[in-house]
């Protein structure tokens, strides 16, 4: 029976060994100006004392260094100061991920996680410096050009917007003025009717609810000068599990006959031009007729 104890326990370090010595890679795709989180999990957070992101190309300095319930701040890179947290600071089931606020394409780079632990590691009584136990690639774009749009009060206006793939789990479009409100959140194949913006109800759709190609165009009905604003399209998509805009749109709503009446105006310019002209080319050639008509009675 003792050495079945035996047993078991030297079964149980050697796991908690091997996922200490273990890491999980992944990658992260996001644009400028973006939140991300960058996950990381140890099997527990009752043994944790000091938790470590770094980035290899750093060197000595690294992302963020947490320890006894305190961030410290000695040797961490300047570019990340005031910009880093810990999603739980109570490091609850073990969560020591890292948030890393307003990206730049200078982030771009291999974060690694790593903790130290008291108790429970291979050596017992010993505090341990665990291999990464995450490694994450993060990759930052810069952000998708503006468009712009501008219709006419009553019209109904398609707001383009198109993913790498339809492999996608949730469309959001929103409204930086708006904020936390949105336009409309598709999710899991329904429209998602919590907290959007009461002035959008019944009034907007997906070109196409199957994102055939990616396709997550959103189709405005009966504008209104309201709806002036800039519109943001983003999505959630499986092999990424963070928000990536791919469209931003200003659209600019004219009020009701001020667009029709403009383009009136400029047709009745273009009309009274165009008299004009032909009355200048039928003076010009009477006048040159009279000259001909003169100058053959002198020369009879």
């Amino acid at each position: 029976m003792a050495r079945l104890d035996l047993l078991h326990h030297a079964l149980l370090w050697t796991l908690m060994c091997l996922f200490f010595l273990g890491s999980a890679s992944e990658g992260i795709n996001t644009t400028a100006g973006q939140d991300v989180t960058l996950t990381c999990r140890a099997p527990n957070n009752n043994n944790i004392i000091v938790v470590e992101w770094s980035r290899a190309d750093l060197e000595s300095e690294y992302v963020i260094l947490y320890r006894d319930g305190h961030f410290v701040p000695d040797h961490q890179h300047p570019s990340f100061k005031n910009r880093v947290d810990l999603q739980d600071r109570q490091m609850k089931d073990g969560d020591v991920s890292l948030i890393l606020e307003n990206v730049t394409i200078d982030d771009n780079g291999t974060y690694e996680c790593r903790i130290f632990t008291r108790g429970a590691n291979c050596r017992k009584g010993a505090h341990l410096k665990t291999d990464p136990i995450s490694i994450i690639s993060l990759r930052v774009v810069d952000p998708p050009d503006k468009k712009i749009i501008t219709a006419e009060s009553g019209q109904k206006v398609t707001l383009t917007c198109r993913a790498p793939n339809n492999n996608i789990i949730v469309v959001k479009w929103s409204r930086a003025d708006l904020e936390p409100e949105y336009v409309l959140l598709y999710r899991d194949d329904l429209f998602v009717p919590d907290n959007q913006h009461p002035s959008f109800k019944n009034r907007v759709d997906l070109q196409d609810r199957q994102m055939k190609d990616g396709d997550v165009s959103l189709i405005l009905k009966n504008v209104t000068i309201n709806d002036t604003g800039t519109y943001e399209c983003g999505v959630l998509m499986r092999e990424i599990r963070s928000w990536k805009p791919i469209s931003i749109i200003h659209l600019h709503v004219d009020p009701p006959g001020q667009r029709g009446g403009v383009i009136r105006r400029r047709h009745g310019l273009l009309a009274g031009l165009i008299f004009l002209l032909s009355l200048l080319a039928f003076l010009i050639c009477r006048r040159h007729k009279k000259h001909n008509q003169e100058s053959q009675s002198t020369s009879s």
